[in-house]
Parts: C-alpha cells; structure tokens; sequence
C-alpha cells in the first residue's frame, strides 16, 4: 500500500465539534481545567500529552462514559448532552479503545453486528446476509477476509479496522482513536495510515490520541497538547516538531529511550554471569519453534519482532503463563513447567503482560491489587486492611506511584502509574526473573523513564530481565543482549556490537 499523503491545513470554517471550558474533577484532583477543543469537518486532530495530561478523560466524556463535567459540547453549532455511551453513539462519535472491544471467540462478521443481526422471517439470524453484509462493509475498507473466522485469527490490525468499520457503520461522524498503533509493526501501521487517509477523503472526522509522536506529526493535520489538565497548544502539525513536542510536554529534552530512535547502540559483551532461565527447543504451534535462549543473573535479554513474530507469546512462556507443546524450561538448573503460574510465582519468575487487565484488577484498590500475589508471605495469616497498607506504603514510595493512595481504585490511575503497582505487586515477593511484554504501551516518555528505571533496579539487584517488544528503540535503549524473532523462529541475536534500529529492523 502506498504511504498515506501528508498531513493537510485545515481550512478555517464552522467546526463539526466544539468543546468549550470542559472542567472535571475525580474528588479533590482535577482531571481537566477550563479545556477548549474542536474538530473540523474532514479533520484527523492528534491529541498528546503525559500520562495524567487529561487526554483519556476528555475523549471518555466526548464519548458519553463520563457524563458529569464543567463545560459545553457541540455538535454542528447545536449543544449536546452525551449522558452516555449510546447517547454520544447516537450523535455519531464512536470510539475505538486502546484496549479492543472486540470479542475473540465470535467471528468477525458476529462482532461488526453484534447487536444488530438481520433476522429471518422466523426471527432468528439470518447467518447468510449477516457475513454478506459484513465482508462488503470490510471491502469498503480494502480489506478482504473470510468473516466466518473467529476474531481472534486475525492479527491486530484487522481486529482494529473490524471495530472501525463497526464504528462507521453505526453513523458515526467523528471516530475516536486510542493509540492505534501502539501494538502495530511498520507494515501494519502504514496500511492503519492508508485507510485513514482514505476516510478522511470520505469527510469523515478523527481525533487520533497517541504516545507515537512521530506518527502523530506524519497523519494528523492539527495537534492538541494537553498538560496537567490544561490546553496548552493546538497547532497544524506541520509547524511542529517531535522535539519540540517533548520539551513542551515534559520542559525538557530526548533522555535514554527516546535518544534510541537517533542514534545506535552499542551493546555490551554476552554476560559471563550464571544463567538463571533456560529454554531448549521452545515450541507452541502456530506460535514459535525450536527456541533455545538464556538469560543471566542482572542480564536484560531483548527479545525484538514485529506483531505476530512470536516474541510476545514466548514472553508468556517463559512466564510460565503459556503451556508450550514440545522443548524445556529450566530456572536455576532445575525444571519449570510452562503453563504452571503458581509454580513459577513462587520460584520467582513473574511476568508484566501487555494487556495491564491480566495482572491488574482495576476495579479493586491499589493496595488490594499489590498484596494480591503474596498475601500470605507479604502480610501474613491474619489479613487486615491495615495490615495490608501498611506493607503497600512503603512499595508505593518505592515505585514513585502517584497519587499514593492506596485506596484509590487501580483503574484509575494512568497507564504508567498502573505499570508501577504491578511491579510494586512483585517487589513484595522474590524476583529471579521478570518477563515483560510492552512494558511501556501507551505511556509518554517520562512515565516510560520511570517505569524502566525501576526495571534497571532490579537488575542491579540480580535479577534476570526479558524484555519482549514491538518497539525497536525500548529494546535498543535498554537490552544487554537482543533475540529477534521472525515468524517464530530466531533470526538474529546481538551482542558486544554497535547497533541501529534499521538493522535490527531489517531481521524482524
């Protein structure tokens, strides 16, 4: 697919959205303060900012989850009250969620009407003009796929372009992304790009939110930054820079991962340290072959490929949170069963997924989330709450976790800082090996600074790293030795040479 043409001015005229003075506040923190936002007819606006900038609350009230706010919404010059997702889905504002909504075990052609099926004279679905109807609204969109398939066949991208077709198909003339390509490899997110290219043409209307600046300056015609709740600029993207961004966002310039996408590396010696986990002839089908590996004591191995490469399901076997079909795992000489997560918490080796909802409870609280693991080692037989935040504090100061509240619910709490209680939720047991999948998904470059300087502490401890990206500058700025991985199998490794990201993109 070709590249998606640059970024257009936008033409000054009535704006199809226009927020005004937008205000909220969860208790005495202020989450958004006198914000004004609008979005021309046509127009992909990106929307930046740190971590706890407000992005997130502002697009979740534009898309009728948070109905109580300060301020007005319009719509064409006509005010509007979005008291709930369906009301602001029947304005026309659909949003695709950084976490997919879609729903695995069902075809694709089950997700894009679920809720809608055509149904026979007899009242029940009518499967024949369901998948019809599904594949041509997919052939809109270039993409041609048997929708009888379950969703979860698919790779992200699709799964991402099934619930934008979901979206336009439910009338929607302003379609809200949540980091699109956070997940994405190169080749993906240029065809993402291309469709959006291609529905702008079609006048439809995007707010584009991501940590990707890059890909923010390359798609978006006007950029929004936000900070500590406040509008601070909104420019066409054409008159800005990534580093200018960086610096309006955090005061201050590129550090240790964002210095990784301008320069090489240069990795040190392969550790002479003991080997903590081994892996022999690794296999899961379908998934990744014949992987053999280690990792030593204070040694961060990178594993590198593009979605779909098999990195990050490795990750998850050498968790110990994946069965695998044939090979072995060993940690410190003796077996560890894939698929056992008891077993494998217990001797040590716990695991930081992509996916914060499977090793975070975000409805509970923060201190109920940190003890969760080790409530018996950590706090002890009798379990008060008292007991238990008083063991949660000290983890909490550690991590630099803000707000320190240990009562405030997890899912509250920015990506970042919800990342720091999972490692606060780990630092209360033994850590021989911490596996991490996206560690930093979806945070700016401060929170992922935090974030892997608490990684960098524990190392220096002794434990064993693996670190499992789609990111090729996360893993150049902070593996010793880096494993990339091609279609489930291991096509390079690196180690006590310099190296850029173009090379070891090009064994991906």
């Amino acid at each position: 697919m070709t590249p998606p043409p640059p970024a257009r001015p936008i033409a000054s005229a009535a704006p199809l959205l226009r927020c005004a003075g937008i205000g909220k506040r969860f208790g005495g923190a202020i989450a958004l303060q006198g914000v004004d936002f609008d979005l021309q007819p046509g127009e992909i606006h990106g929307l930046v900012g740190s971590n706890g900038a407000g992005k997130s609350t502002l697009m979740k009230i534009l898309a009728g989850a948070i109905p109580d706010h300060e301020g007005t919404i319009e719509l064409e010059g006509t005010r509007v009250a979005l008291r709930s997702p369906k009301a602001a889905r029947d304005q026309g504002i659909a949003m695709v969620y950084q976490e997919l909504s879609g729903i695995g075990a069902l075809s694709v052609a089950e997700n894009l009407l679920l809720g809608r099926q055509p149904l026979t004279a007899w009242k029940a679905i009518d499967w024949k003009t369901m998948n019809r109807q599904a594949a041509e609204w997919l052939r809109e969109l270039d993409v041609d796929i048997d929708v009888r398939e379950r969703l979860d066949r698919f790779p992200l991208v699709i799964r991402q372009i099934v619930e934008i077709a979901r979206g336009l198909h439910s009338g929607a003339r302003v379609l809200i992304l949540d980091e699109p390509t956070s997940s994405l490899s190169p080749p993906e997110t240029r065809r993402l790009f291309g469709l959006l290219a291609n529905l702008r043409k079609r006048g439809l209307s995007m707010i584009f939110i991501s940590h990707f600046l890059e890909d923010v300056l390359e798609i978006c015609d006007r950029v929004t930054l936000l900070k500590d709740g406040r509008h601070v600029l909104t420019q066409p993207s054409s008159e800005l820079t990534k580093q200018g961004l960086i610096e309006a966002m955090l005061g201050r310039g590129l550090e240790s991962t964002e210095a990784a996408y301008e320069s090489a590396v240069t990795l040190p010696p392969r550790s002479a340290a003991p080997v903590v986990l081994r892996a022999e002839k690794l296999s899961r089908a379908g998934l990744f072959d014949g992987i053999d590996l280690t990792v030593a004591a204070g040694e961060c191995l990178g594993l590198y490929g593009f979605v779909g490469a098999g990195h990050q399901e490795l990750a998850h076997a050498l968790a110990g949170t994946l069965a695998c079909d044939a090979g072995r795992l060993e940690l410190d000489n003796g077996p560890l069963r894939p698929g056992k997560v008891s077993q494998a918490v217990a001797r040590g080796v716990v695991l930081v997924a992509g996916d914060r909802s499977k090793t975070l409870v975000r409805g509970s609280e923060i201190y109920k989330n940190t003890t969760l693991a080790h409530l018996r080692s950590g706090v002890g037989a009798w379990l008060t709450r008292n007991r238990e935040v008083a063991v949660v504090n000290p983890l909490l100061r550690q991590v630099q976790c803000r707000p320190a509240n240990p009562d405030l619910k997890a899912g509250l709490l920015s990506g970042g800082n919800q990342q720091k209680v999972v490692l606060a939720k780990w630092l209360l047991g033994p850590v021989r090996v911490l596996v991490l999948e996206e560690p930093t998904r979806g945070m700016d470059v401060g929170a992922k600074e935090e974030v892997m300087r608490l990684v960098s502490e524990l190392k220096q401890r002794g434990a064993a790293v693996i670190l499992a990206s789609t990111e090729p500058e996360l893993v150049l700025a902070h593996a010793d030795r880096i494993v990339v991985l091609h279609r489930g199998r291991i096509s390079a490794e690196f180690a006590g040479t310099t190296l850029d990201k173009t090379t070891l993109m090009k064994h991906a």
